[in-house]
């Protein structure tokens, strides 16, 4: 299913593209009965969502996004009232704005929405992880990434003599909420050191591939073969374009374990563009002194 909705969501935005630039020729020529103003509209309606998507890329610190996407959602609704009210002819513009709200909001509701199996419950131990070494010591003529070990959380604790750990589970680097997510984070490293609480973020991906986002942050890789992390790994879950080079995604959730590696507390994502925040993370840290 989620290789589906990989393919699907590519389509979805390669026909939004497409469409925009059949505004961009019916503005340019002189397409009888269609006033120029509709095309115009349908151009704001077809590139609104990819337009959004991209700028949240590029400054993932700046824009953040939300279940409805509201800047994207805002100008797609815009573009369709100018095609509404200029396109008195019933032209192409018309049906393809109508039809793009209806992608939009199965890109929004359904493509990005997240399906988490049956994990472990509050109050119960929090199971080891398959996880990809270092690298260090690795036995001449192993590769680094099949090199596994495994971690578990009371270990953590008691190694660093702490009274809890915070896990969180990001999606990839390529994912503009990921990475806005880690750096609203670094916010509560304060209230975590003055509870002695540790921070430990998990991806499918090394942390070479997180630049410097996670610089100076305990980041782990899960191991995406091990049948441990199955219940914290999306199969097939990368962007369709980047499923040559990767292809799993960790699913978002957050997780609060005590010193003995027991859920406090926890949020699982319903959707990949809606991460945990700080501030609920945040609210939730009393339970380690509990």
């Amino acid at each position: 299913m989620n290789k589906f909705k990989a393919f699907f969501t590519f389509l979805a935005f390669i026909w939004l593209m497409s469409c925009g630039f059949l505004a961009i020729h019916g503005f340019l020529s002189d397409s009888r009965g269609v006033s120029n103003a509709a095309w115009f509209g349908l151009l704001i309606n077809s590139w609104a969502l990819p337009v959004w998507m991209l700028l949240r890329y590029r400054f993932s610190g700046n824009f953040t996004g939300d279940i409805r996407e509201s800047g994207a959602f805002t100008a797609v609704l815009l573009g369709l009232a100018i095609v509404l009210l200029t396109d008195t002819e019933r032209g192409w513009p018309i049906y393809l704005a109508i039809f793009n709200l209806f992608v939009l909001l199965i890109y929004l509701y359904h493509l990005s929405a997240l399906s988490h199996p049956t994990l472990p419950a509050v109050n119960s131990l929090f199971p080891s992880l398959g996880i990809v070494g270092s690298g260090e010591g690795v036995p001449e003529g192993v590769s680094e990434n099949e090199e596994k070990e495994h971690w578990q959380a009371v270990d953590y604790c008691r190694e660093n003599q702490l009274s809890g750990v915070l896990l969180v589970f990001l999606r990839g680097s390529y994912c503009a909420d990921s990475r806005n997510q880690v750096h609203h984070l670094r916010a509560l490293l304060p209230e975590l050191q003055r509870r002695n609480v540790g921070l430990v973020f998990w991806s499918t991906q090394p942390v070479r591939k997180w630049s410097q986002s996670l610089l100076g942050l305990n980041v782990g890789q899960l191991s995406g073969a091990d049948t441990q992390n199955a219940p914290f790994v999306t199969r097939c879950g990368a962007p369709f374009l980047l499923q040559p080079w990767i292809r799993d995604a960790a699913r978002p959730s957050a997780w609060l374990l005590d010193a003995e590696g027991y859920i406090l507390w926890r949020e699982l994502s319903v959707n990949y563009r809606v991460p945990v925040t700080a501030e609920s993370l945040r609210s939730q840290l009393f339970r380690v002194e509990d």
